[in-house]
């Protein structure tokens, strides 16, 4: 699975939603019918499309901040380096290289996304010039909650 953000979707009276961005932009492509892969939500990629949905969150915020185009894939990047997720590297001549590390599915743990997703909130909290607890209540307005319980998803009502 690559290192973006999943297509996160809800079944609303008989239809998918979209409930993240990269979801919505993806919805607006379609023209026509097209295939869609029908997944069940574990543990670790709830947490990891809560985490894309944080950074639809903060990219708005930025934007309206900044007056600068911010987007999740940007704040994505910017986060990994910023908070050193992946390795530096020197070259024979001396200089240094960041190595991103991947996020993706495969590549971390439960407990690794749990922790990279916490230094997210806090470095993206300070960003904002907000509260943690603000950015995560426009998080779960947008329908994701980091806590839902697993059988809510067990049964089908969210899907990548």
């Amino acid at each position: 699975m690559p290192d973006t953000a999943p297509l996160i979707f809800e079944q609303v009276l008989g239809s998918l939603r979209p409930v993240n961005g990269p979801a919505t932009i993806a919805t607006k492509a379609v023209q026509g019918r097209c295939v869609v892969k029908i997944t069940k939500m574990n543990r670790n990629q709830r947490r990891r499309g809560f985490y894309w949905v944080m950074l639809d969150v903060a990219a708005e915020v930025l934007c309206d901040k900044t007056g600068r185009p911010w987007d999740a894939d940007l704040l994505h990047v910017t986060l990994k380096d910023a908070l050193r997720l992946g390795e530096t590297w020197t070259t024979p001549s001396g200089r240094k290289v960041f190595k991103p590390r991947s996020t993706s599915d495969r590549a971390m743990t439960e407990a690794e996304r749990s922790a990279w997703v916490e230094r997210c909130k806090s470095a993206l909290s300070v960003w904002c010039e907000v509260e943690i607890v603000q950015l995560m209540d426009e998080v779960r307005a947008r329908g994701f909650n980091e806590e839902e319980s697993n059988d809510k998803h067990n049964h089908g009502s969210r899907h990548r």
